[in-house]
């Protein structure tokens, strides 16, 4: 194998499928970035069992086609640091590649490569994914997915429950439909959007965020409007542009998110998105780290944020809001509430609210709702 390729080309590439390598790996193999030359293109591949990519570059002067599985990290750090127009990179016959870019040459290990065996023959250890094929089982705007990735992530649980698989994000299909479903217990962020193509009918799977983190990173910068999804058993595969990504599917049960969200409360906010933040990071400062709370107090067309931090002081905000019900007392926790408005798609949100002890919904934009469990026993 040798192929000469542009170094920011190279560099974009392994950015791309860096999050697929292993940073224990249990077998060298999964630590490492298995890329493959022919037909003037590269493709590049790493897996951690959890997720993989794979990404295709073209454009590449292929002088003899072959692959090898090259140490990831070290691959990566190196063609960040070199500072020529081109690399070259030639694997030997003992099976070592020297990457060469200017006047700096590195000579790395291999884990596995076609030296000696010939570049049509396949890798025999590394873990190799199904290729995308045929009709996506569906296909969605772009925009769409990741906004739903970016109102959804932020609230699956960064720990691993024994009863539900709240560390993932739920992703449905149904009735020309996507649903997305983030959740940690304390609060749920649902948000709804339709699909533009595939074979339709009904799918779901529950996802490590860290693939969807990976599409959200890079997916911007990939050229095309669409992506494509196919359900593969054990895997949800993503494709965009030159972009695929690989997920793996959790198998604990998942909340029933339709119980959750509650119908419409009796009592009905609505506020301006910024006026709201800015209150609540306000008070925020004054809150105890161990357990903040900041509590709302809803009088006519207006809402005080107030909170207590012992030994420090306390912070009292008013700001106009649409309200005209009876005065009403709430606690939240802050962070959980600035989380939400932060991933709202409009400058008016509402709010809607039972009773201070059951759960508030508040509906950030179209299709997208949020819903916090008060901390009612603070109010």
């Amino acid at each position: 194998m040798k192929f000469l390729i542009d170094r920011l080309a190279f560099r974009n590439a392994l950015q791309r499928v860096e999050m697929g390598i292993d940073r224990k790996p249990t077998n060298p193999v999964y630590g490492g970035i298995l890329i493959e030359a022919t037909n003037n293109s590269l493709q590049l591949m790493t897996n951690d069992l959890d997720m993989a990519v794979r990404y295709r570059v073209d454009f590449v002067q292929v002088d003899q086609p072959g692959w090898a599985v090259i140490p990831g990290r070290e691959l990566v750090d190196i063609i960040k640091d070199v500072e020529s127009d081109t690399v070259t990179l030639t694997l030997n016959d003992k099976g070592g590649v020297e990457l060469q870019a200017g006047e700096d040459v590195c000579d790395l290990v291999t884990f596995e490569s076609s030296a000696g065996r010939g570049a049509e023959e396949r890798s025999e250890s590394f873990p190799l994914v199904p290729a995308l094929e045929g009709d996506p089982d569906v296909a969605m705007d772009k925009g769409d997915f990741l906004v739903m990735v970016n109102s959804t992530r932020f609230a699956t649980s960064r720990v691993q429950d024994t009863r539900f698989a709240t560390e993932g994000v739920l992703f449905e299909l149904a009735d020309g439909q996507a649903t997305m479903v983030g959740t940690d217990g304390r609060r749920l962020a649902c948000i709804h959007r339709p699909t533009t193509g595939g074979k339709g009918g009904k799918s779901r799977a529950v996802l490590l965020p860290k693939v969807l983190d990976q599409i959200y990173r890079f997916g911007q910068d990939e050229e095309g409007d669409t992506i494509s999804i196919w359900f593969l058993g054990n895997l949800v595969g993503f494709r965009l542009g030159n972009l695929e990504s690989f997920g793996r599917v959790l198998t604990g049960e998942y909340p029933n998110y339709g119980n959750v969200i509650p119908a419409a409360g009796k009592h009905v906010v609505r506020a301006h998105r910024e006026s709201f933040t800015k209150k609540l990071r306000l008070a925020s400062h004054l809150t105890q780290d161990s357990a903040a709370v900041v509590r709302l107090a809803l009088s006519s067309n207006n809402m005080e944020v107030a909170s207590e931090h012992e030994g420090r002081g306390r912070a009292s905000a008013n700001f106009e809001v649409e309200y005209s019900g009876d005065g009403l007392k709430m606690a939240f926790n802050p962070a959980f509430l600035l989380e939400g408005l932060k991933s709202a798609h409009s400058e008016q949100i509402e709010l809607q609210i039972d009773d201070a002890s059951r759960p508030a919904k508040f509906l950030l934009g179209d299709d997208f709702s949020y819903v916090v469990m008060p901390l009612s026993s603070l109010v």
